[in-house]
């Protein structure tokens, strides 16, 4: 006798910050399709929404250009198994979460096969890729975008894009009021050549901050994937290693954290930080012909002005990320600019649960007989 094959969709997410996202898109999908399969790969919220991953994110999480060439035979054999498992498997749609590098090429070739690709939060051209628009273009379907700019920058390529708010303000409650002489939140990355470049700067500028702050202790939030022994360095000099990275940052009393989707979350929970960021030498300055930005955070992108500080390459060393955490463990009006701010912020991205409008408008976009 036959039996009809459940639906199945393929869905992909290549660090923690999308695997989180992609999780709760995953959630709200199997609510409006209960038998739902889901395959692709992702972190350990997906797998724990069901996914079937057909790769670690561990080994997914690399950034930086000469970083990538290194792994080019990885992702190449990565890409002809995904191309293979799809054309195999049937979905009835191809859900790139972020992850812009690879799932850019995915989709384009996937899409050339009449497989519906809807991209769930776009890549930042805005920030570093204008010339690849008109690639984007070519590989979607439709772009769900988290910032209300990304509509019309999006639009200008032709690209259909919808604001659905961003997911991160839908998983935070309000912003908590801050335990004053808490910790310091310390966030080095999640990707081993990010760990290797942060973790001894932050070493070095805990030592400074001691000497003229000794009471101050520091926390660091491992992040998922991240083997301890990479903050072994940190630990070794004081600081608290926890696995619960949203409770360190609501229980601290600033943070110095690495430029990437974590500043957003801490713009969200009011928590006052500065971002830092070292890459190799190569990957920094073909980044900078590339990055068509006035910064790198979030925060002051949505603002249009700099609001948190940042340090960069060669401006990240010890000693001005060590003035930069006394500043804002110190400054009263510092504190008081930032928490208005951070509260603009919030105000701007609240649109009334993102993963549940991303996952309504996924399911209008699979045929009839599904819906």
């Amino acid at each position: 006798m036959h039996t009809s094959q459940p639906p199945r969709i393929f869905i992909t997410a290549g660090e923690a910050s999308g695997d989180a996202h992609a999780a709760r898109l995953m959630r709200q999908l199997r609510l409006l399709i209960p038998d739902v399969v889901f395959e692709g790969f992702g972190g350990p919220a997906m797998e724990m929404e069901g996914l079937h991953s057909l790769a670690s994110i561990r080994d997914l999480a690399v950034t930086g250009f000469v970083e990538v060439a290194k792994r080019y035979r990885f992702f190449t054999n990565l890409l002809e198994t995904c191309q293979r498992h799809i054309q195999r498997s049937r979905p009835l749609a191809f859900i790139p979460v972020d992850y812009p590098g690879f799932n850019m090429r995915l989709a384009a070739r996937v899409r050339s096969a009449r497989l519906p690709v809807i991209w769930y939060i776009a890549p930042q051209l805005w920030a570093w890729g204008k010339r690849r628009a008109p690639s984007l273009a070519r590989a979607v379907d439709r772009l769900l975008v988290v910032f209300p700019f990304e509509v019309d920058f999006f639009a200008q390529f032709g690209i259909r894009a919808e604001y659905v708010g961003h997911p991160l303000v839908e998983s935070l409650g309000a912003p908590m009021s801050r335990p004053e002489g808490g910790p310091v939140l310390l966030m080095p990355g999640s990707r081993s050549q990010e760990l290797h470049r942060h973790v001894p700067v932050l070493v070095a500028a805990m030592n400074q901050v001691r000497r003229s702050h000794g009471n101050v202790t520091f926390t660091v939030p491992r992040a998922a994937g991240v083997d301890a022994a990479s903050l072994l360095p940190l630990a070794d000099a004081g600081a608290i290693i926890t696995d619960d990275a949203a409770a360190a940052m609501d229980a601290s009393w600033a943070g110095m954290i690495k430029a990437g989707t974590s500043t957003l979350e801490a713009s969200l929970r009011g928590l006052p930080y500065g971002t830092f960021y070292r890459t190799s030498f190569v990957s920094y300055h073909l980044s900078r012909s590339l990055i068509d930005v006035p910064s790198i955070t979030l925060m002051n992108l949505l603002l249009k002005r700099n609001v948190v500080h940042e340090y960069i390459q060669k401006d990240a060393t010890a000693e001005a990320l060590a003035r930069e955490i006394i500043e804002l463990c110190d400054s009263t009006p510092r504190r008081a600019e930032l928490a208005s701010a951070m509260l603009e912020v919030r105000q701007m991205l609240s649109s009334g649960g993102a993963s549940r409008r991303a996952a309504e408008i996924i399911v209008e976009s699979l045929p009839r007989s599904m819906r």
